[in-house]
């Protein structure tokens, strides 16, 4: 644009510096005044644009990339010769790729197509709230800060009478102010659509042949969500200023998430290989080799790019983390080996001090379950420190709380890593029982995928120990649901061998509680197994679980024979033991003989369960 047409427009409007060299069609080099920003209006449309300002008498001429944005040109490129023409630049950088979508990442943020409803329930009456003030402190960088949302065109002033007025709430970020508004009388009245929000369990069994990921972010997320006119008036909130409103999705408003999630869905549907939860963006390149995800990675975030460049979606450079071998995502570490635990929450755990009281207990506790796959038999190592929390416990630090703390952080300091969970792959499931807990490891090519474990209630510890090990299956089957139903055949590795049998026989055979938990276990199409205790991988990993001076290391010592102790204890004349006369033993040998039920419990004792029923008479 021409100085004398900018003068026209904004006579008083200041140029910012430009060291731009503007290159004409001839090849001649013109020099640039300064960088010029307005407003523009088309189709009704509000935009940004940036002008760069010459001393030539020239018409304003709009750059290409500016003509596409506004919908005045379109490009259209065959998908194959866009393939080809990506593979004759070689393998994408993140140069290349900051620079052919600069716009996507360095423009200004504008608005997703479609607008967001507020729905509200009227039968919660509307609140105007007294107004606060605001710290003398910071009232100029507020003041900065609101000028500046309203010339990006994210607030609007308010004149008009409005049912609904909030609070402002001011966050101090280390670089720049954010501001809130406080609807805590309008989240109340606000109905939610009740959107499922996908967690890292939707992601991870996607990811089998991963080998590189590039990880980006929304910017400013919330902010390219357009409000709809009325939804915008139940945003007007007050400052020193008098009221504004919001003409994008304002943080704070208990919706956001869930409006702005499925918004985000919407915009990326049909992209493979790219999964976005929240405002974060992962895309993944699989393959047998480092050449084949590299080619397969390269491939997906230019089609991601495209689309965010189609739908106006602005992505942050500050946390863009490009085609890296792994990547901190959702409190975890996404790797080409597998899934990690996060070293930052690992290190906090061995950092926290010895709880002090019930509440600081509750937040180690709290912090170790949430590394729980990571950490076979966590429930048993727990189990001391959990019968401090119980309702009428009284609290008295003991020996034993210090050695499960130290067990647990011996625990922490060694966890696994554990493989994607493939479709494809046969599953296997090893579960095991004790007396206080149960645990379970879900394994896939012999390698774990995930850990689970948890405690026994009081009731549960006085099941017997078939019970206990039927319910440790049942439990490892609720718990990994999501990998298991569906399955055709699913191994369950089990260190007790009567449990087999009780598989093998009809329902109706096997006793009322054991009943119970085989019908729950009908959903699934189980293949129960036995596997000696030593070979077990939980067996394994629970020599992992004792700390310095615990239980000795099955690796390294001899396992008891259970037929030598059966033995031993034939040997034991048990009527020694027994405070009776021999005349009354005597009488109690002669009607045990002649005793039905007697002489069937005798013969179950020492020739176990028989096939039917029917002969144990």
């Amino acid at each position: 644009m021409c100085l004398k047409d900018k003068m026209m427009l904004a006579p008083d409007a200041h140029l910012l510096p430009s060291d731009t060299k503007l290159k004409l069609y001839s090849g001649e080099l013109m020099k640039s005044l300064g960088l010029f920003r307005t407003e523009c209006v088309l189709r009704g449309q509000r935009h940004k644009l940036e002008f760069e300002i010459v001393e030539a008498r020239q018409k304003p001429l709009l750059s290409g990339s500016t003509c596409e944005r506004l919908g005045l040109i379109h490009f259209s490129v065959p998908a194959e010769l866009n393939v080809m023409d990506n593979q004759s630049k070689g393998p994408l950088t993140k140069h290349r790729l900051l620079q052919e979508f600069s716009d996507v990442f360095t423009g200004p943020v504008e608005s997703v197509p479609g607008e967001v409803h507020f729905d509200l329930d009227l039968s919660v009456p509307p609140v105007q709230c007294a107004p606060r003030n605001v710290p003398v402190a910071l009232k100029q960088a507020v003041k900065a800060q609101l000028d500046q949302y309203e010339a990006d065109g994210h607030l609007a002033p308010v004149t008009d009478p409005t049912d609904w007025i909030s609070n402002m709430v001011i966050v101090k970020k280390p670089d720049k102010l954010r501001i809130c508004i406080d609807p805590k009388f309008l989240n109340l009245a606000l109905r939610r659509s009740h959107y499922i929000m996908p967690t890292l369990e939707d992601v991870l069994y996607k990811l089998p042949k991963a080998r590189l990921f590039t990880l980006v972010d929304a910017r400013d997320a919330f902010l390219q969500c357009k409000l709809d006119t009325a939804s915008s008036y139940m945003t007007t909130f007050w400052t020193p200023w008098g009221r504004k409103r919001w003409l994008k999705l304002p943080f704070g408003v208990s919706v956001a998430p869930e409006v702005y999630q499925r918004k985000q869905h919407e915009l990326l549907t049909g992209l493979s290989g790219v999964e976005p939860i929240a405002d974060d963006i992962l895309v993944v390149g699989c393959g047998d080799t480092d050449d084949e995800a590299e080619q397969d990675h390269d491939g997906k975030l230019l089609e991601l790019m495209d689309r965010c460049r189609q739908v106006k979606l602005r992505l942050g450079i500050k946390k863009l983390q490009f085609k890296v071998k792994e990547v901190r995502f959702h409190g975890h570490i996404l790797s080409w080996e597998g899934l990690k635990a996060d070293p930052d929450k690992l290190r906090a755990i061995l950092d926290m001090p010895q709880p002090e009281n019930v509440k600081s207990l509750q937040r180690f506790i709290g912090f170790v379950t949430y590394l729980a796959k990571f950490l076979p038999h966590l429930s048993e190592v727990c189990e001391p420190l959990r019968r401090l929390l119980d309702k009428d416990a009284v609290w008295h630090w003991l020996p034993k709380h210090d050695n499960a703390v130290q067990d647990i952080k011996h625990l922490v300091t060694d966890t696994p890593v554990l493989k994607y969970y493939d479709v494809t792959t046969p599953v296997t499931i090893q579960s095991d029982a004790s007396k206080t807990g149960l645990g379970c490891c879900l394994l896939q090519a012999g390698q774990p995928i995930a850990f689970a474990s948890r405690a026994l209630t009081l009731t549960e510890q006085n099941y017997a120990q078939i019970e206990k090990e039927c319910l440790s299956i049942v439990f490892a089957c609720q718990r990994f649901h999501h990998y298991l139903y569906g399955r055709d055949e699913i191994t369950v590795e089990t260190d007790h061998k009567p449990l087999i049998s009780i598989f093998k026989k009809p329902l109706l055979c096997a006793p009322k509680r054991l009943q119970s938990m085989l019908l729950t276990l009908q959903n699934y199409c189980l293949n129960v197994v036995y596997k000696p205790g030593p070979e077990m991988y939980i067996s394994d990993t629970l020599s992992r679980a004792t700390a310095a001076g615990g239980a000795p290391d099955y690796a390294q010592h001899t396992v008891c024979n259970v037929q030598q102790d059966l033995d031993v204890l034939s040997q034991i004349n048990h009527s020694d033991y027994l405070n009776v006369t021999d005349q009354r033993l005597l009488q109690i040998k002669q009607h045990t003989e002649t005793d039905e039920s007697l002489q069937a419990l005798k013969y179950v004792v020492l020739d176990g369960w028989p096939d039917s029923k029917g002969r144990c008479h």
